[in-house]
């Protein structure tokens, strides 16, 4: 090596100084391939060696450059030093962007940006955050009424009648969803006026999550426990009252005996438990599936959580239909460790159209009136009752199909009616005694759940009559709304 220091230190080759080690091991290189090749062979490769290790070296010092500057970057932060008559600088991330709306008499000019599976998607839910955006504005000052957010929810559940025109100003396809942004025009007064009728027909509104243990394994059960407190937190910060999940065990076993005297229906014991909660909507978790797949040669598993639900007004014991909840495939090297975060995500992910089932029911109210539920104990034949129905549909005050069912110990009819449970309580009483039949009776009201109302002869007793009650217990509700009460 002292040989080449002597040599070649401080010469040049090809126009580069020979300074470094790197330069004499190629120097090294070249001298023992210069044994066995001719002199202008080697100064090719020579040359070539050169130029590969100086093209290196120019790499190797950009990534280096590269990596300093995006440390610089995301160490950048907003405390800056500013100089008195300055403005220090702020730095902003990108949001998407919001609806905004300006206020001109009695419409709400609106833009939003809806995004769905595809554009008609996309575009209702522009035209829906519209209406949310607006209602936000026109209703600020009616939040002490009560049930003010399932009110308000059900007004933007729906977008007819509210928005008077719209314009797309720009639309957008993407692999995986569609963007669509709109400039609507949205009245206030029509909204106003929902708002007003709902207030006065909602009443007081329960949510009861429950499940029927009858029909599912032991094993099982905690799965459906864990849902249940995962939807009773999705409402609690919705602001929606609900029934505790504690109240709803004490309920399980009070009604254990009882139902599995009677052999009940599911639907019998669902709305025995919701009737004995003081609940007027129902969210039944039907079934928690579990799909799996191997993966990575048999090595790990992927699970799918799939949650049924059922939706219930328990004051009419109308069903407002299935929703399904469902997560995404999850992997993992044992699926038990996959259901507890499936069930937490499948109810994150589609807790909107759940709720929204609901919301679109109520919503309708305010058009055709609140349904209701009549029963009579002890009153009378078919023929009576027809009577009193015919009465009503000559009132405009109440609408409905007005159906006439039989059970063994009363006799129901479904209506809608435009204003307060009570309003509807004494127009019937009326028109009860304008029928000599049932002016014979004495009909009374005995007992109002919600919108269920039940009418018997004035000298029975609820405890002749077997009416389920609901016991004196406090519904959970959000802090905010205690609040505001």
């Amino acid at each position: 090596m002292q040989k080449y220091n002597q040599s070649f230190c401080g010469t040049e080759i090809f126009g580069i100084k020979i300074e470094n080690a790197m330069t004499l091991k190629i120097l090294c290189i070249f001298e023992a391939l210069k044994l066995s090749y001719k002199q202008d062979i080697m100064k090719k490769y020579v040359f070539l060696i050169l130029m590969i290790t100086v093209c290196l070296q120019s790499i190797d010092l950009m990534a280096q450059k590269s990596k300093k500057k995006d440390k610089r970057k995301q160490t950048t932060t907003t405390q800056t030093t500013t100089q008195p008559g300055t403005t220090q600088p702020q730095v902003t991330t990108p949001t998407e962007a919001q609806p905004t709306a300006v206020i001109n008499g009695d419409i709400a000019e609106v833009e939003a940006k809806g995004v769905g599976v595809n554009r008609e998607d996309a575009l209702q839910n522009a035209l829906r955050l519209c209406v949310e955006q607006a209602a936000g504005i026109s209703l600020s000052s009616e939040t002490r009424v009560e049930n003010f957010v399932v009110i308000k929810d059900a007004i933007t559940s729906k977008s007819e009648g509210y928005i008077t025109s719209y314009t797309i100003i720009k639309e957008t396809p993407f692999p995986d969803r569609y963007e669509v942004t709109v400039r609507a025009k949205v009245s206030l007064s029509p909204m106003k006026a929902d708002f007003g009728v709902l207030a006065k027909s909602v009443g007081g509104v329960r949510f009861l999550v429950m499940y029927d243990e009858r029909s599912i394994a032991s094993g099982d059960i905690t799965n459906y426990e864990f849902a249940v407190e995962r939807v009773n937190e999705f409402l609690s910060e919705k602001g929606y009252r609900y029934i505790d999940k504690k109240r709803f065990d004490e309920l399980k076993t009070e009604s254990r005996g009882i139902m599995t005297d009677v052999k009940a229906s599911e639907e019998t014991y669902i709305q025995h438990i919701g009737m004995k909660a003081d609940a007027q909507f129902i969210i039944y978790i039907k079934n928690i599936r579990i799909t799996s797949r191997s993966e990575a040669f048999d090595t790990r598993t992927s699970s799918r959580i799939i949650i049924e639900c059922k939706a219930y007004d328990n004051c009419t014991a109308e069903g407002l239909g299935t929703i399904i909840l469902e997560s995404d495939w999850k992997s993992g090297r044992e699926v038990g460790s996959q259901i507890l975060s499936g069930i937490s995500e499948a109810i994150e992910r589609d807790f909107v159209k759940l709720l929204s089932t609901f919301t679109r029911y109520i919503g309708g109210w305010a058009n055709g009136g609140t349904p209701f539920e009549l029963r009579f104990y002890h009153t009378g034949t078919y023929r009576e009752l027809r009577s009193l129905r015919t009465k009503l549909q000559s009132d405009s005050d109440f609408g409905g199909e007005m159906e006439i069912v039989s059970f063994d110990n009363f006799t129901k009819l479904n209506c809608t009616f435009k204003n307060r449970p009570d309003q509807l309580a004494d127009k019937i009483l009326d028109y009860s005694d304008a029928i000599p039949e049932l002016a014979a009776k004495k009909l009374d009201v005995k007992y109002i759940y919600g919108r269920q109302i039940n009418f018997a002869p004035s000298n029975f007793t609820l405890e002749q009559l077997n009416i389920t009650t609901p016991e004196k217990t406090e519904s959970t509700s959000p802090t905010r709304d205690k609040k505001s009460q």
